[in-house]
């Protein structure tokens, strides 16, 4: 509960800014004395008087106005009063004048002045987010003790499926309470959508990720394959996208949407994503290897459709060259991840795979999570760590393997 808290949020000119409505309310809810500060932006988009009559307080957009003065507490009191200072939705400009300590209106005044917890909740395009210039500002404000939350994946204002949401109220609530309060027991359990530091982390890094299956043909129209749907290396790639990295994704056939911001190499057969793979390889920071690449394929390849006229058939099969295995050789350097799908002896098989081939993490799971969107990991690494996840999304997992990978 928030009883007897007293929570600043702060508005800026974000088309997000509807979403602080729902979060201003949910805090009143759990008892909160909740002070709304708004920029001139922000007024553009919701007007005062919602918020107003949300919080039953005053909102501030201006430090000189009357309503302010005549208000039981100055803003300088109120701003050292208040045990936490919320900025939802944030914008690239306030995040900039905050880190370089300007205080130009009544937002980032009651910011630098609060001495609370200060929670930023980001919301922007995906560009703005991934600019240098933002990245550092935000790793500066986080290095000072600010907490972040967010921004989320999804469809953005622009148009575009793309990072730069602004977190959901539920989960700045969440947030809030677990730094100046506690939920009651029976507070639902917070949303499913995952939320990442917004650090990124893997700013300036290279990654080259593998997903899918591959299709060994036997004539031009039957070939073998295997479940895979790709769904866990595209998540890797873009969750490495969001955090910063510069991401090229070599994929075998899917059925899945490419990842903002991430080069996409198509390919069909082993030979085919072994050849990209090469070809991309160099000045790679990390691999992952998440593709079920194909170990066998037909010794001859038809170039016209077989008949069915006999009632069986005899398939010669070829092994197919080990892709990871080459990579192994070639380390020199760079973070070489693998997948181990087990139908038994999941960890020993996963071991002498991790020794065998010179890895440095492998994730092991069984091939029941083929094609499904939740998935139940162990992460091994080569310092013999064993890290056992609970079954989650993949989009999850692949940051948790992101985690990993940073940690290694």
């Amino acid at each position: 509960m928030l009883n007897g808290k007293t929570i600043i949020v702060g508005v800026t000119g974000g088309i997000a800014a509807y979403k602080s409505c729902e979060l201003v309310s949910r805090l009143t809810k759990l008892g909160a004395e909740v002070w709304v500060v708004m920029t001139k932006e922000a007024t553009k988009l919701v007007a005062p008087l919602t918020f107003r009559t949300l919080s039953t307080n005053p909102v501030i957009t201006d430090l000189f106005a009357e309503e302010v003065a005549a208000s039981p507490v100055p803003h300088i009191a109120l701003a050292q009063r208040a045990d936490a200072i919320i900025v939802a939705p944030c914008t690239a400009n306030v995040i900039g004048k905050i880190a370089h300590g300007i205080a130009d209106d009544a937002l980032t005044t009651f910011v630098l002045a609060a001495t609370g917890k200060k929670i930023i909740a980001p919301a922007m395009n995906g560009e703005m987010w991934r600019n240098p210039l933002v990245i550092e500002n935000v790793k500066k404000l986080t290095s000072l003790g600010y907490e972040f939350i967010g921004p989320l994946e999804g469809k953005l204002a622009c148009g575009v499926e793309d990072i730069g949401k602004m977190s959901e109220p539920a989960e700045i609530v969440e947030k809030v309470v677990g730094l100046i309060g506690s939920l009651p027991a029976k507070t639902p359990a917070p949303a499913a959508q995952p939320v990442r530091p917004v650090a990124q982390d893997l700013a300036g890094k290279r990654f080259l990720v593998t997903a899918g299956g591959t299709r060994e043909s036997i004539d031009p129209v039957r070939y073998i394959s295997n479940r895979s749907s790709g769904k866990m290396g595209y998540a890797l790639a873009e969750a490495a996208r969001a955090r910063g990295a510069e991401v090229v994704l070599v994929s075998g056939p899917v059925s899945l949407n490419a990842p903002t911001g991430v080069k996409v190499v198509e390919v069909e057969s082993a030979k085919e994503m072994l050849a990209a793979v090469k070809e991309h390889m160099s000045g790679q920071n990390v691999i992952v290897m998440a593709a079920a690449v194909a170990d066998y394929r037909p010794k001859i390849t038809f170039w016209q459709k077989l008949k069915k006229d006999k009632p069986t058939y005899t398939l010669e099969l070829a092994r197919t060259t080990d892709i990871l295995g080459e990579l192994a050789k070639r380390k020199n350097g760079t973070c070489l991840v693998g997948f181990a799908a087990e139908t038994d002896q999941h960890l020993d098989n996963a071991r002498e795979k991790l020794d065998g081939k010179n890895l440095d993490l492998i994730v092991v799971n069984d091939v029941a999570a083929f094609e499904a969107d939740r998935s139940k990991v162990t992460l091994l690494d080569r310092s013999g760590g064993v890290q056992e996840l609970p079954e989650m999304a993949k989009k999850e997992i692949a940051h948790r393997i992101l985690d990993a990978i940073l940690r290694l």
